[in-house]
């Protein structure tokens, strides 16, 4: 018995009472409205569930989203399956249907039947609002809800091309939306619904067979792009733990998607821990092997041995009788593309020493290679020169009286410093680099660079050309390409035996033949 209610009349009135107090603070607190919101759970007699109507749970994570869908316009969700996004994004379309009038709701799913078992929820949870919170319904079918008097309402269509073209919305939304096989053309439909000052949500799994999406690319770009990104790992759901997970991957091995992506893979489109996992591309569109780049993991180091200013990581000291050299892929240094530098050990294709950062202008970039440069006693150095750093680059590392350098060929038959790189020699230096990595003649102790190799993708829509995924970067491979390149200019400039801190003359050459190691490739 509750002090002072001493009927069960008394209780209720009381229960009226709160609920009227709160339907008052509820219209402009979506958290309080959280507190009566009930959704459906689906019985599951084994797992001692009974399932039926069931109290929304504020587990952490779902509260994060609520309070973004209070200040962001814009939101995108990458997500593990069965995390309750689609309850939390129905609670939310019911709030504003219900106590924000003239409020224009469009759910949009990949087909007809998950955009009206969207509604569905959204159905469910208005009925089962406290009944002094409730209008009359005005419109209840299977694609349709609204209000009498309000002003308000849902659609819910699948997403064609056109699905929402001419309807102004004060919030879209869409689930599963990596899946939904007409995106690109649909954004352009309902972009411009929103413009006017509506919310886009959108949510998803990934779909590993697809690695250059609307969805994902709209990710990587966030926060730039004005998204305003979230990620929730299998993890993050209460009841969810390591011998859940194992369960779940032992039961879907044999399933065809599980057996067509391979169970890891499929693991990580389905249930992934970080965004990095959900993000990795399918093996069959990766420009390199991935397992390989997996297996190389091993050798990369958590801190160099050394470093130089800061910026210089030396990995293994230069030896006496080995060769070298030296790749660079510069950039402007704002913070967006990296400026890359590497130099790789010929014999063992260990990348020996790198610079990498994309906030590095180019006349400090410059600088900090050639101290490298004279840290490896001058090695063949080839330097991408398209753009303006690179002309930097190579005038000011000439200027400061280096040599031996890389030197292109051109049409007219002039030899020319640098790298230059148009339709042929791109493909040239992606194949070499391809090549013996996935050979295992290229190792690479920074993690940093090496997760680089993971997202270049042979583009199906680009005559699956590699190049970095939307968002992600490919100068750290790019450079180790050129890298490459100077390896296989020294071998043929000099007869396959150029030792770095050797000279042509014979006064100090080393007794080393420059193929006697299976490693050699270059």
């Amino acid at each position: 018995m509750i002090p002072g209610l001493e009927t069960e009349a008394d209780i209720q009135l009381a229960i009226r009472g709160a609920e009227a107090a709160d339907r008052i603070l509820a219209k402009d607190d979506f958290l309080l409205f959280l507190d009566y919101v009930y959704i459906l759970e689906p019985a599951q007699r084994l797992a001692g569930i009974t399932g039926g109507k069931t109290l929304f749970q504020k587990w952490p994570y779902l509260m994060e989203l609520a309070e973004a869908l209070l200040s962001h316009r814009l939101i995108n969700l990458l997500k593990a399956r069965q995390m309750g996004f689609s309850w939390m994004l129905a609670s939310y379309v019911i709030w504003l249907l219900t106590f924000h009038e003239g409020s224009k709701i469009l759910i949009i799913s990949k087909g007809q039947v998950d955009s009206q078992a969207l509604l569905r929820k959204s159905k469910f949870i208005y009925k089962n609002l406290p009944e002094s919170w409730k209008k009359d319904i005005e419109k209840d079918s299977g694609s349709e809800f609204s209000l009498k008097g309000s002003e308000s309402e849902i659609l819910a269509l699948p997403s064609t091309e056109d699905a929402g073209r001419g309807f102004t919305a004060s919030v879209v939304f869409q689930d599963e939306v990596d899946f939904h096989p007409e995106i690109e053309a649909n954004m352009l439909a309902i972009k411009p619904t929103i413009d006017g000052g509506g919310q886009l949500i959108m949510g998803s799994t990934v779909n590993k067979k697809n690695n250059r999406s609307t969805f994902k690319n709209l990710y990587r770009g966030a926060p730039e792009n004005g998204w305003h990104k979230m990620f929730w790992s299998w993890k993050e759901r209460p009841s969810r733990d390591d011998a859940w997970y194992e369960r779940v991957k032992n039961e879907a091995k044999d399933l065809p998607v599980a057996m067509e992506l391979g169970i890891d893979l499929y693991m990580e489109q389905e249930y992934p821990e970080s965004e990095q996992q959900a993000l990795k591309p399918a093996n069959s569109l990766s420009a390199f092997d991935l397992e390989n780049l997996e297996r190389m993991k091993v050798y990369t180091m958590p801190e160099p041995k050394r470093t130089i200013d800061g910026l210089i990581n030396i990995y293994r000291e230069f030896e006496w009788g080995r060769a070298y050299a030296a790749g660079t892929d510069p950039s402007d240094g704002v913070g967006q593309d990296y400026s890359v530098t590497v130099v790789i050990d010929r014999d063992t294709g260990f990348i020996v020493a790198d610079i990498i950062g994309n906030r590095i202008q180019p006349p400090e970039f410059t600088a900090l290679s050639l101290i490298l440069m004279d840290e490896y006693h001058k090695p063949r150095w080839a330097i991408e020169s398209n753009n303006t750093a690179g002309g930097i680059v190579t005038t000011r590392a000439t200027m400061a009286g280096y040599k031996k350098f890389f030197k292109s060929t051109t049409q007219g038959g002039v030899r020319k410093v640098g790298w230059h790189t148009n339709k042929n020699s791109r493909a040239a230096v992606w194949s070499d680099l391809i090549e013996a990595t996935d050979a295992g003649r290229v190792t690479i102790p920074n993690l940093e660079g090496l997760t680089q190799f993971q997202y270049v993708m042979k583009h199906p829509d680009n005559d699956y050309k590699p190049e970095a995924q939307k968002g992600e970067h490919d100068d750290y491979p790019m450079a180790i390409g050129l890298a490459l390149q100077a390896a296989t200019q020294s071998n043929r400039a000099y007869g396959g035996d150029e030792k770095t801190g050797h000279g042509r003359s014979g006064k100090r050459t080393s007794k080393r033949s420059a193929r006697t190691s299976h490693h050699r490739s270059f």
